[in-house]
């Protein structure tokens, strides 16, 4: 049995498949499928808008009172990306999108744009104080995204930061943060960027390297934030 919590530990980079059911361990595919099937469209873009919309309008809720969740201290939602970024993964998997995976991330460092080198930033680093602690437990200062392909290209989504706010969906990062504009939902503050793709960051020196293309590095960085960080994947869950 997949055990995610004893893989959260290893950072070397690796790629596992991953049954839902090691996920949602009440799952039942049918009713998630029922549950959704009438946002699918002929557009993929436009189904992954709806789905995100209906999600933060108690879809999230509904999969993870209905089907469970893996880490019991999270069985209600509270927003956590990783909350998100799996259940995204379950419902538009039940719509017919093929593979889709998982990508756990940590932070590294911004001169690996220079260098190359993924050196991993340790938790006492975060800014937010209040998460200190909590992420030293964990040894890293941890996000996620799920990765998704359409029409053979890939795409990137941090379900948590597009959400629905007086009536209109918004992009919670800043415009640098998104892929170029494609789909039908751009950047509310720059219409030539996404408001729901990421961006994927190349360091300058492109390094040689399958597992370093492999290893997702995007940046995330929220309004209130000075800066940009940069979250590097360690482990690829593709979903099934």
């Amino acid at each position: 049995m997949f055990n995610l919590k004893k893989e959260l530990k290893d950072f070397d980079y690796r790629e596992v498949e991953v049954d839902f059911k090691s996920l949602f361990p009440n799952l039942n595919i049918s009713d998630v499928s029922n549950r959704f099937r009438h946002l699918k469209t002929d557009d993929p873009h436009e189904t992954i808008l709806a789905v995100i919309k209906d999600l933060w309008n108690g879809g999230y809720d509904y999969v993870l009172g209905n089907h469970g969740f893996w880490d019991a201290e999270y069985s209600k939602f509270s927003g956590h990306c990783h909350q998100c970024t799996p259940i995204l993964g379950l419902v538009l998997s039940s719509l017919g999108f093929e593979n889709v995976s998982y990508l756990e991330c940590c932070r590294v460092y911004e001169h690996f744009i220079r260098t190359g080198n993924l050196e991993q930033v340790p938790p006492q680093e975060e800014p937010n104080p209040e998460m200190v602690e909590e992420f030293k437990k964990i040894n890293r200062i941890p996000y996620c995204c799920l990765e998704l392909f359409i029409e053979g290209k890939p795409y990137y989504i941090s379900g948590k930061h597009v959400k629905p706010k007086d009536g209109k969906m918004l992009a919670l990062l800043t415009p640098g943060c998104y892929d170029d504009f494609t789909g039908i939902m751009h950047h509310q503050d720059e219409k030539n960027k996404s408001g729901i793709y990421l961006k994927k960051v190349i360091p300058h020196n492109n390094p040689d390297s399958k597992n370093f293309y492999m290893q997702v590095v995007w940046n995330k960085q929220t309004f209130k934030d000075v800066g940009p960080e940069y979250f590097v994947t360690f482990l690829r869950m593709k979903l099934s």
